[in-house]
């Protein structure tokens, strides 16, 4: 049950400027606020080198009212889950890629997670995705460091523990659609193409892993900047603006802990200058 649920969340939370956001840590204060909030940015490994910031925001976690996420795990168990990322009878992954990059992928699928990719040939290739990107991030238990959950759900099960309230800032139908903005063949294009990149370049995004541990957000983004336009504005620039709005309501009724994905964070359209819009101090944390 953990494994599927760690699978689960890392497929869905998976799917500018100079450098002034060196930081993945920051307070949310002003705006009429009684108590500060607090907004980390995570990244969805459970590399334990990464791990060192996590340690110094625990008293934070611990002195919010509640702890909000991108999507509650709770709720990823919906009935109809298997069904919404399944495509159409007609499809198949084996006949949308070429058969080489099909034997390739079924190696690296059935090495991240322990199953063939025959058992997910009618899987939309956007999810398959996410799995070639924990590869390309170096992530996979050949080269992370003492690997243990992913960092959202340790702060989840931190938090739970410590009885806060959980609030998935998404629901799965939102992630779903966003999910969903290209066609499946332009899916299985862009899936292609990460098996290309990934068969000459190998593991190169380790330098994801790098920037994060060196709190380099402007990076770190910047390493994310091939995404068709429709598919960033659907899965970042969109969200962004739903994320702030949202976060915005419950910073206002109780101090929060917040953890979404880093990537979210710097820039122009990020949620740290969309919190600033909407009237807040954020400032990095530096202790």
């Amino acid at each position: 049950m953990k494994k599927t649920t760690a699978f689960l969340l890392l497929l869905f939370l998976l799917l500018q400027g100079k450098a002034q956001y060196s930081s993945i840590f920051w307070k949310i204060s002003g705006n009429g606020l009684e108590h500060p909030s607090y907004l980390f940015g995570t990244m969805h490994t459970g590399d334990a080198r990464v791990f060192d910031n996590v340690k110094r925001a625990m008293p934070y976690l611990t002195d919010a009212k509640a702890f909000v996420m991108e999507l509650d795990p709770d709720k990823l168990f919906d009935v109809g889950l298997l069904g919404k990322i399944m495509m159409g009878k007609d499809y198949s992954l084996r006949k949308m890629i070429t058969a080489g990059d099909y034997s390739f992928l079924d190696s690296v699928v059935t090495q991240q997670i322990g199953m063939p990719l025959a058992m997910m040939d009618n899987v939309q290739p956007v999810f398959v995705m996410t799995i070639l990107e924990s590869m390309e991030m170096g992530l996979n238990s050949d080269t992370t460091n003492g690997t243990r959950e992913i960092m959202d759900l340790y702060f989840y099960n931190e938090a739970k523990d410590e009885k806060k309230k959980i609030i998935g800032i998404e629901t799965v139908e939102e992630q779903l659609g966003a999910l969903n903005t290209l066609s499946y063949e332009e899916q299985a294009t862009m899936l292609s193409d990460d098996i290309k990149s990934l068969k000459t370049k190998g593991n190169d995004g380790r330098d994801v892993l790098k920037f994060y541990m060196e709190q380099n957000l402007d990076s770190l983004a910047g390493s994310d900047d091939d995404m068709p336009p429709k598919l960033y504005k659907a899965l970042v620039t969109d969200r962004n603006e739903r994320m702030a709005d949202r976060i915005a309501k419950f910073v206002k009724q109780q101090a929060t802990f917040i953890a979404i994905g880093a990537l979210h964070l710097p820039f122009k359209g990020g949620v740290i200058e969309l919190l600033r819009q909407r009237g807040f101090t954020v400032e990095p944390v530096r202790n």
